[in-house]
């Protein structure tokens, strides 16, 4: 009986939290800028999970100008991106697409937090998302508490969310550049 309510209780809570990513999911569609994009990811990850530090990596590349342009206008995003070069990019998160979850050995993942903003941070989520087919650098989420991420966790649903951001920010991307084309 005890075993049966344990499996219960971690179903229960499993679909509570492919809820709340399907819940941040279906509300990125609602974005109509890039801006909008990521004010809507990071409220609904601070929401639903009480995730208390989120922000921004974006690798410095003509693919990303627009999309780092778009951040530097929002009072709410400024402070929450780190710019960086691609080199150090990959050589922090050479997995790809993958999400990296660390809670040891932090000291070369300080190098994507941002500069305006000092966070404790004892875990890390960071999760890559691109624009077309070219990795554009990656959302990130910490916590003071040491074991919120660690490595052995499954990672699907955060690679499924960074899908959809990708797939809406090349969307968003291909609509200011034909804005540009138009003139």
């Amino acid at each position: 009986m005890i075993i049966m309510n344990k499996i219960e209780n971690i179903e229960r809570i499993n679909i509570k939290i492919a809820d709340s990513f399907e819940r941040i999911d279906s509300s990125l569609s609602e974005a109509k800028d890039i801006t909008g994009l990521f004010e809507i990811l990071f409220t609904g990850i601070e929401k639903e999970f009480e995730v208390p530090y989120v922000w921004l990596t974006l690798i410095d590349t003509t693919m990303t100008a627009p999309v780092i342009e778009a951040i530097k206008s929002s009072d709410i995003l400024i402070d929450r991106l780190k710019v960086i070069k691609p080199e150090l990019f990959n050589e922090i998160l050479p997995a790809g697409l993958k999400p990296v979850l660390v809670n040891k050995d932090l000291q070369p993942y300080y190098k994507l937090l941002p500069s305006a903003r000092k966070y404790f941070v004892k875990s890390l989520a960071l999760v890559p998302f691109k624009i077309k087919e070219e990795i554009v650098g990656s959302w990130n989420n910490g916590d003071a508490y040491r074991n919120r991420y660690t490595p052995e966790m499954a990672t699907d649903l955060l690679l499924k969310l960074a899908q959809s951001v990708s797939v809406r920010l090349t969307e968003l991307v291909a609509a200011i550049n034909n804005d540009k084309l138009a003139f």
